[in-house]
């Protein structure tokens, strides 16, 4: 496959070992006047003008459709796959609504219906160490085990390709969008739902702990309007796609078919030094246009897979089997989830 241009946000992962990111020091921001505020986006300077941004804009754009052009095949309408195993009275749309993204923990498919829903935009939502972003994690291993393509749009640039949840997934499946702004991430998320060809795109909209500050979590907001999402869900509708957005509140709204809320329940630490070992946490169904909700399903995530005494699904992610673990600490060198 030819490389993506050099200075591209776009990249697709070739293994776990081999998968070192290029860092991108992130600037500081020149606007707010605070140390140590991460800009969220590139800006430029008042002289560069609307040309210069139009140039950035076309570069990105040119960058995807470029990686878009080298999987060439392996991409299909969603049309076009309903010859596998679906009936052929029905349409693409009517095949996607009865469809479903598993993550391959039981009790959690089983009251989500299945899964998450192809076709539909949802949303999984929680606070840092939620076990949010390990529940998306072990969504994406179990939809490249089944040897489809995936995406993952990442725009805090905190996607650990060496994730322990994706150490037995075909990563060359999976397709790394690296997005500068709010607006990149859309737009890039818009053209893959227009490919037909991703059975997952997971929308990373964290912020990281240190981009926590009240001006930049309204910044983030504003940045995504409603009809971003109503546009989004339109175009999701009817495909072969499940789109599922990840952030710290609810930002999906009634736009979503399915809101799933992170709230982490205890932690355990070892040491010295104190490290997180197991993060006992529930999901609760707060959304669901077809399922009842309220529901809390107990989960248990591991800073490592190296524990044979429960049972693992696609990673660091598992069944809460035993009463919650209580916290015997309260600082830690944190390298779990975020």
């Amino acid at each position: 496959m030819p490389p993506a241009p050099p200075d591209s946000p776009v990249g697709r992962v070739s293994a776990p070992e081999g998968a070192a990111r290029r860092i991108r020091t992130p600037r500081r921001s020149q606007q707010s006047g605070r140390p140590g505020l991460l800009a969220i986006s590139e800006t430029d300077s008042p002289e560069d003008g609307s040309e210069n941004r139009s140039e950035k804009k076309s570069k990105a754009s040119s960058a995807l459709e470029t990686l878009l052009v080298d999987l060439g095949s392996q991409i299909h309408r969603g049309d076009s796959l309903l010859s596998q195993g679906e009936p052929q009275g029905k349409s693409a749309g009517a095949a996607a609504t009865h469809r479903h993204c598993p993550t391959g923990l039981e009790m959690l498919d089983a009251r989500l219906g299945g899964g998450f829903p192809i076709g539909r935009l949802s949303e999984i939502c929680g606070a840092p160490s939620s076990g949010r972003t390990s529940l998306a994690l072990t969504l994406l291993a179990e939809t490249l085990n089944r040897g489809v393509l995936a995406a993952w749009i990442d725009l805090a640039d905190a996607f650990d390709p060496a994730s322990s949840n994706l150490a037995s997934s075909d990563l060359e499946r999976l397709l790394w969008v690296r997005a500068r702004s709010a607006d990149e991430a859309l737009r890039s998320c818009e053209r893959l739902l227009q490919t037909e060809g991703f059975e997952l795109i997971i929308l990373d909209l964290a912020i990281p702990p240190t981009l926590s500050r009240a001006s930049v979590r309204s910044t983030y907001r504003s940045a995504i309007r409603d009809t971003s999402w109503l546009r989004l869900a339109r175009k999701a509708s009817g495909t072969r796609t499940a789109l599922v957005a990840i952030s710290n509140s609810t930002l999906t709204g009634s736009r979503a078919e399915l809101i799933l809320e992170m709230k982490p329940l205890a932690a355990r630490f070892v040491g010295p030094p104190n490290l997180l070992d197991t993060l006992e946490t529930t999901a609760v169904l707060q959304r669901h246009r077809s399922r009842p909700i309220g529901h809390e399903i107990p989960l248990r995530v591991h800073a490592d897979d190296n524990h044979s005494n429960s049972e693992t699904t696609s990673g660091s992610i598992l069944h809460s089997a035993t009463a919650p673990v209580h916290s015997t600490s309260t600082t830690a060198s944190h390298h779990g989830d975020r």
